[in-house]
């Protein structure tokens, strides 16, 4: 995935030009993928869900055994000089935490342009493949990203959207940057707890399908039980509600609940931004 960063960035606060934001390549934040992120959209300069981005963080750190200082909720302080600094009016906020072994760990924060997504993608659904890979400790949204890299490197080679993890088991998991749900027989499944990360976006779905009075299931995927997906969809920060019109060679529509999450997803979204 290219990024594309704004000039400005942050190191534990302080503004820097976004070439400095840099970390040693010595370091076990880069040999050891010592490091956690989080990434947050931001729209008419508002962070949309940032402090359970950054409750994740704080989740993130903690499993991987960081001293963190100050608390990852002075993001939420620093954020407002970053975007200024920047100019912008919307983008991608990166938050990445990592060790640099000079006792706490180091905040890095930068911001991106965000990609566009054709609206046709979301009237038409996008196709996607698998990869046989699973993310190393799912529960934590580290620096580790190499069965991903490799996948989504799958998916640009086949020329489509994004590549489904398929773990060792023979379960779909989540995509290369995103989760995956499936609606088969009416009911809306996703994976595990634990088995793929935790996405913001995901609970936000799983949320909604509940008011919408969606039945749900977290449960194993079968990579060989593909066929019987009547739809699905992929989420994201960005994305937010994807539909998928193909996964391999089965092909499937949008169809109702995809459609009823995507417009309940997007009120929501727009509401809380204002």
């Amino acid at each position: 995935m290219e990024i594309h960063p704004y000039p400005k960035a942050m190191r534990n606060g302080q503004l820097i030009p976004v070439e400095e934001a840099t970390i040693p390549v010595t370091t076990s934040a880069l040999y050891g993928a010592l490091g956690v992120y989080e990434t947050v959209e931001i729209v008419r300069k508002r962070p949309f869900r940032l402090m359970q981005h950054l409750l994740r963080l704080d989740e993130s750190a903690t499993a991987s055994g960081f001293t963190v200082m100050p608390p990852t909720d002075h993001v939420a302080d620093w954020l407002p000089t970053l975007v200024e600094a920047n100019g912008i009016e919307e983008g991608l906020l990166r938050v990445v935490l990592v060790d640099l072994g000079e006792g706490p760990a180091t905040y890095f924060l930068y911001i991106m342009r965000p990609p566009q997504y054709p609206r046709e993608w979301y009237e038409k659904g996008v196709p996607v493949t698998t990869y046989q890979g699973a993310r190393s400790l799912p529960l934590i949204k580290s620096l580790n990203t190499l069965v991903p890299g490799l996948a989504r490197r799958k998916a640009q080679s086949m020329g489509v959207h994004d590549a489904l993890l398929v773990d060792h088991y023979g379960n779909v998991t989540e995509g290369s940057n995103c989760n995956v749900f499936a609606v088969i027989d009416g009911v809306l499944v996703t994976a595990p707890y634990g088995a793929a990360l935790e996405g913001v976006t995901l609970s936000i779905v799983l949320d909604l399908a509940r008011e919408l009075n969606i039945p749900t299931e977290r449960r194993p995927l079968p990579a060989e039980e593909i066929s019987t997906w009547d739809e699905a969809f992929l989420t994201s920060t960005r994305r937010h509600v994807l539909p998928i019109s193909r996964v391999d060679d089965h092909l499937m529509g949008v169809g109702p609940i995809t459609r009823r999450l995507m417009q309940a997803y997007e009120d929501l979204f727009w509401r809380e931004i204002g």
